[in-house]
């Protein structure tokens, strides 16, 4: 009985742990698409990446997490990546204590009727 108390607890523990990493990976994956989903409609100039940098915060902010560090965007072949960083609030100390997720999206371009072809 007295060994069992520990391994009771411990597994309560990791399984509180693990539900906080999944949901701020859920958390880093919406911000991180939303944030694609911004900047490739957008023109690619700072106040538009500043607005985009904004909106992530907010959506972490509003979703009950926080960011670990700021948002990161890199343009590829046509496509926008952002990468988004979360704190995990954790009692497990070997556990990590945040989470990346990336999410990519094919950047806009805008063509007018008559470029078309």
């Amino acid at each position: 009985m007295v060994l069992l108390v520990p391994v009771v607890l411990s597994i309560l523990f990791l399984t509180v742990n693990a539900a906080a990493l999944a949901h701020a990976g859920q958390i880093a994956s919406l911000a991180a698409n939303r944030g694609a989903q911004l900047i490739a409609s957008s023109n690619g100039d700072s106040a538009a990446v500043s607005i985009v940098r904004v909106e992530i915060a907010r959506t972490i902010r509003d979703l009950g997490s926080v960011l670990e560090s700021e948002p990161q965007f890199s343009t590829y072949d046509g496509n926008v990546e952002v990468t988004v960083r979360v704190k995990v609030p954790g009692v497990v100390p070997f556990l990590p204590g945040f989470v990346t997720r990336r999410a990519n999206a094919p950047i806009e371009q805008f063509i007018n009727e008559q470029d078309r072809r």
